[in-house]
């Protein structure tokens, strides 16, 4: 005895089996998603805790202006400098600093 599918049947199947692997890719896209939101914000501390945050203010502005000449990106946002988007030093909360 054998088995016989319907046309309907078979289309049925293929399209059950389609919506299986479009939910698997979207569970796949969705956990990298994660996983590269995870690695950026480990690199971000990273970062901070090797950022110097006892650099003289006056040496920072040299800085900055050197990075400037330069053409380089120069970044100053929520106490933290950044030079082309890679985290230089740290201002302490306490001091005023305008570049």
């Amino acid at each position: 005895m054998g088995l016989c599918c319907s046309a309907n049947e078979r289309q049925h199947a293929e399209q059950v089996d389609d919506s299986q692997n479009q939910l698997l890719q979207n569970n796949q896209q969705q956990w990298y998603g994660i996983e590269k939101g995870i690695a950026m914000m480990m690199q971000q501390v990273t970062a901070l805790a090797g950022a110097s945050s006892n650099i003289d203010l006056l040496t920072l502005e040299a800085e900055i202006r050197k990075a400037k000449a330069e053409g380089r990106t120069v970044t100053i946002s929520n106490g933290c400098v950044y030079f082309d988007y890679q985290l230089v030093s740290r201002i302490p909360p306490d001091t005023s600093f305008s570049a």
